[in-house]
């Protein structure tokens, strides 16, 4: 297991342009597993051939499952941890005065705003200024 790559704010905020795409494609192909996995195929009429239907299903999905990974590989890389794709939850790894903590960031945010302790989530996170306000 590798290291978590610790940001500043500064730095974390530069990484948005790259990541919001990234995180719409990541959203947008999730919703396309969820759907492809809803199909069910179900017949007992012989003379159809469901069997190529069934494989053109398969094929698209594992491609789909493949694309999926290798992008959210690409924002791993970035040091950037994906917590709720539905969401589109992002946590950055940062430290404040001697501790980890995680900048937390959602789809939809102009900016980071705010963060959260590692044990905590998104529904306890706090506004970037309260860290400031502690200096």
């Amino acid at each position: 297991m590798e290291l978590p790559k610790y940001f500043t704010l500064n730095e974390a905020k530069k990484l948005l342009p790259d990541l919001k795409p990234r995180i719409y494609k990541l959203m947008k192909l999730n919703k396309t597993l969820s759907l492809i996995q809803s199909v069910d195929i179900d017949s007992d009429d012989p003379i159809l051939d469901i069997d190529l239907a069934v494989m053109d299903l398969n094929k698209n999905y594992f491609k789909k499952m493949y694309l999926f990974y290798k992008e959210l590989s690409e924002v791993t890389k970035l040091g950037a941890v994906v917590k709720d794709i539905d969401e589109g939850l992002v946590d950055f790894y940062s430290k404040y005065q001697g501790r980890e903590i995680l900048l937390c960031w959602k789809l939809g945010e102009k900016n980071i705003d705010h963060w959260h302790e590692l044990n905590t989530g998104f529904n306890n996170r706090k506004h970037i200024k309260l860290l400031k306000k502690q200096n």
